[in-house]
């Protein structure tokens, strides 16, 4: 059963069952009060024959008989007792009695000299008050008794619930009307809210239910709408991680395939045996340069793996003698190949991981060194920014091409391939350099011009590891 029914079932349910309650409290309530009404009305009218039956005997030294039969006689024709029948009796006679036929034999119980006794009684003439008492008369007591019609009272209660039950049926109707109402209302947003959870589930990531209200249900709706839009965004991030990882295994395997062709294939002539001097050694350089490229190659790979499984310990250093200690490592083996290094730093302090930084600053230099096509200078700047420090590679050389910028951070990537690969570049120097710069929270952004040169600026805001 869907929610929606059973809503509309509960609301019905609700208006129904305490209508009805209340509706016959009401017409109960309503009787008993008019039945009430007419009883005390019956039982004064009986007092007053009562009364009127002990002034006629106190006249005289006994009973009078007569006076009470012409007194009960008169009243009866005149209508003032309002009653259907009555009568007086002794032990031994019957005094007077109208309507017998309404008067049956009714036990009273036994009751005192001027006290009432009554009773309600449903019989073929309908519903009636029986009411008797004792009458003193002399020295014989009388029975006084008397039926009142209560036919009208329950009359009028079969009305009123005819007329309360096509009441409570246009209210019921109504009621449920109201409630299929209500329950359409209440439930068209959550029906929104289902239908989006169905499309989504069916792969339409697309859909949103939109909800505008101030309401639970328009929390839900934004709620959900937010888990849609950060799921599809991990989809995606999860669709591109794996298409870079498809291209990064099949650059690898491109990036192997090349080498060891080569190697097993001047491997094969070496064995061959009856070579020249001068072959044998290009064969064996060969086999040893490509071997030693492999070797980058896997070197590369094993810093990238585990640049994402290692912590990372940050450490406050200062500028200078950071750059300084790279001037010292870089400088003679880039002055052999007439290439300057120039290194400067504001006098500031910084926190980042001095190992790893090292790291991205060789690859960035050792790039901007086979740029050049002869002699050159590299320029190394490091200041301070707020909340980090910031390092600028400038270089002389060739430059990238405007189209190539956004690309040069991936994996295998490589503007000219004949030229890295002859230098022994293997295309993971930048996409390490991306991995560093966003373990540390910061950003790189490369400016090139062909033909004047290239500046990359690297951002670095690291966080000090707290000890416990």
């Amino acid at each position: 059963m869907s929610y929606r029914l059973r809503l509309i079932i509960t609301i019905s349910l609700l208006i129904a069952i305490s209508f009805g309650i209340g509706g016959t409290v009401l017409i109960t309530s309503s009787v008993q009060a008019s039945l009430d009404a007419e009883i005390d009305m019956y039982l004064g009218s009986f007092e007053m024959v009562l009364s009127t039956l002990h002034l006629l005997n106190s006249m005289g030294a006994k009973a009078d008989y007569g006076s009470m039969e012409a007194a009960l006689s008169q009243m009866d024709s005149q209508k003032q007792g309002r009653w259907q029948a009555i009568s007086l009796t002794s032990d031994s006679r019957i005094i007077y009695q109208s309507n017998p036929s309404a008067m049956e034999a009714y036990t009273m119980p036994p009751s005192g000299v001027g006290q009432c006794c009554y009773m309600q009684v449903h019989d073929q003439m309908g519903s009636a008050l029986i009411v008797s008492s004792t009458v003193s008369a002399g020295t014989e007591n009388l029975t006084l008794q008397a039926r009142y019609n209560l036919t009208k009272v329950y009359e009028s209660q079969q009305v009123q619930q005819k007329r309360y039950m096509t009441v409570y049926c246009i209210v019921v109707l109504c009621g449920i009307g109201i409630a299929v109402i209500l329950s359409f209302a209440l439930t068209r947003r959550l029906h929104r809210l289902t239908t989006a959870v169905r499309r989504i589930s069916g792969g339409d990531l697309s859909t949103r239910s939109r909800i505008n209200a101030n309401d639970e249900f328009g929390q839900l709706s934004r709620d959900f709408d937010a888990m849609t839009d950060k799921l599809q965004e991990n989809i995606a991030k999860l669709e591109s991680d794996i298409g870079r990882q498809e291209s990064f295994l099949g650059a690898f395997a491109h990036e192997m395939k090349t080498p060891m062709t080569s190697i097993i294939g001047f491997a094969d002539l070496l064995r061959q045996g009856n070579l020249d001097e001068n072959t044998r050694m290009m064969a064996a350089e060969y086999i040893y340069s490509e071997g030693h490229r492999l070797e980058n190659l896997s070197f590369k790979l094993l810093e990238l793996l585990l640049l994402k499984k290692d912590a990372l310990v940050m450490k406050r250093v200062a500028l200078p003698g950071f750059v300084s200690e790279i001037e010292h490592a870089l400088a003679p083996s880039l002055k052999k190949k007439g290439i300057r290094l120039i290194c400067r730093a504001e006098q500031r302090r910084a926190v980042l991981e001095p190992d790893l930084v090292k790291s991205l600053l060789y690859n960035l230099i050792d790039n901007a060194g086979k740029a050049m096509d002869g002699e050159g200078i590299i320029a190394l700047i490091g200041t301070g920014i707020p909340g980090g420090c910031q390092f600028q590679v400038v270089d002389n050389g060739r430059g990238i091409p405007e189209n190539e910028l956004s690309k040069i951070t991936e994996a295998f990537y490589r503007v000219d391939k004949s030229r890295s690969r002859k230098q022994g570049g293997a295309g993971l120097g930048l996409a390490l350099c991306k991995q560093i710069v966003e373990l540390h929270n910061g950003t790189i952004h490369f400016d090139s011009q062909l033909g004047k040169g290239t500046r990359v600026t690297v951002a670095l805001y690291g966080k000090e590891e707290r000890r416990r």
